[in-house]
């Protein structure tokens, strides 16, 4: 156990020292200008073509009320005449 925790602490030290390095460098570089940020590439967008069909239009999304089950405590649909999970009917 001795061993691995010893592993476990230089990994530990090690990754501390790889983060304070890169805060550091950064910090130099832009107190010295040399700020080069990371370039990000431009997102690929897929190419258009004259024959692709436009999307379908989305349905509109359907609202219904609800009424709170006296059994079980469940909302279940004003629609509906019995409780989905307990069974009782609608009050």
């Amino acid at each position: 156990m001795g061993f691995l925790l010893k592993i476990l602490l230089f990994g530990v030290a090690v990754y501390g020292a790889y983060r304070t390095f890169r805060h550091w460098k950064g910090l130099f570089d832009r107190f010295t200008g040399n700020a080069n940020p990371p370039q990000r590439p431009p997102a690929a967008t897929p190419p258009q073509t004259a024959q692709q069909a436009p999307p379908p239009p989305r349905k509109p999304a359907v609202i219904e009320d609800t009424v709170q089950c006296a059994g079980c405590g469940a909302y279940i649909s004003t629609s509906a005449e019995k409780c989905g999970q307990c069974g009782r009917p609608r009050p």
